[in-house]
């Protein structure tokens, strides 16, 4: 992988399970077919489709949970970092090395606009809840906010010093929040758009973040293996989640809130997600991996933990994470 890549590729293969409680896990399924690694995955809003984002320059399109190929999206120059899909499902968002994100009708699977504008790789993409904007971050520094009917730039955000690696509204729409190899995560009000607060950390970049489903807790996946919970109406760090052993570079929450998933590796070296209790920073699960980690996706459900790996495979689990009564 070359050298500017390794700062923001994500998650993994698994070999065994340490359930939760009263938790089930099946043997994972396993999607075939990229010949890069993967570097993003999106669950459609009804989880019956997963897209999945490659080295190879391409995005597939499986449903799920047969794990049949239905389409394979090229438009692409270059790797491909980050995908999402609209909260209505009818359309795809990439980011690419290419400096380019895309906008892809999910029903033809055909592209809808390119948007240009970014200096560096664009490394991370994001919609808002209403679906009307899209957020993308950059190497370049840069957050840009695009228009999604028209296509068309809307602003600039300013103020991280060097990579953006992931950008992520709340689910009221009220912030937008980004992470950056600066060490900082910048909490953008969407009213004006001016950066209300920077959290700061002093063990190492950021490598993603992730809000609960509340948008009362942050969550920081950081270099060196720790995650970062942050309170977001206080602007107070809650608590540092430690138990990796190298960079987190994938962090995302279960739908009701109460489980935070993190996953991470390191060139050779096996890698594992762990699940957390968010309310306590308690470990509920292990999953080992034989290969890096790359990135995460929970289904809509919460039943679901796919996995995208170095090893050009992506892996689902069928977990069952009970409520603690």
């Amino acid at each position: 992988m070359r050298k500017e890549s390794r700062s923001f590729v994500w998650l993994c293969l698994i070999s065994s399970f340490v359930p939760l409680s009263g938790a089930k896990a099946q043997s994972p399924l396993t999607f075939r077919g990229h010949s890069g690694w993967i570097s993003s995955l999106a669950y459609s809003p009804d989880g019956k489709r997963l897209a999945s984002g490659s080295a190879d320059k391409t995005v597939k399109i499986w449903t799920f949970p047969s794990g049949e190929e239905l389409a394979t999206l090229r438009g692409h120059t270059d790797y491909v970092s980050s995908v999402a899909i609209s909260p209505d499902g009818k359309l795809l968002a990439t980011g690419s090395f290419d400096k380019t994100a895309k906008l892809w009708h999910l029903a033809a699977n055909d592209e809808k606009a390119s948007l240009p504008g970014h200096r560096g790789a664009v490394t991370c993409v994001a919609f808002s809840p209403d679906g009307k904007t899209l957020a993308t971050g950059s190497l370049d520094g840069a957050i840009k906010l695009w228009e999604v009917a028209t296509g068309k730039e809307k602003r600039a955000l300013m103020g991280h010093k060097t990579w953006v690696n992931a950008v992520i509204f709340s689910a009221d729409g009220k912030f937008l929040a980004s992470g950056s190899s600066d060490g900082s995560v910048k909490l953008w009000g969407t009213t004006n758009w001016t950066a209300d607060v920077s959290l700061h950390v002093s063990t190492g970049e950021i490598r993603s973040v992730a809000f609960s489903p509340d948008g009362k807790t942050l969550a920081a996946g950081i270099r060196y293996g720790t995650v970062i919970l942050w309170d977001v109406p206080s602007k107070k760090e809650r608590a540092t989640l430690k138990g990796h052993k190298s960079d987190v570079w994938s962090v995302a929450f279960f739908p009701d809130g109460k489980i935070l998933a993190s996953g991470d590796g390191d060139w050779d070296q096996p890698g594992e997600v762990i699940l957390w209790d968010a309310a306590t920073g308690r470990e509920r699960g292990i999953l080992k991996h034989t290969g890096e980690v790359l990135c995460l996706a929970v289904s809509p459900n919460g039943h679901s933990l796919a996995a995208g790996s170095w090893e050009k495979t992506i892996r689902v689990w069928d977990i069952s994470v009970p409520s603690k009564k």
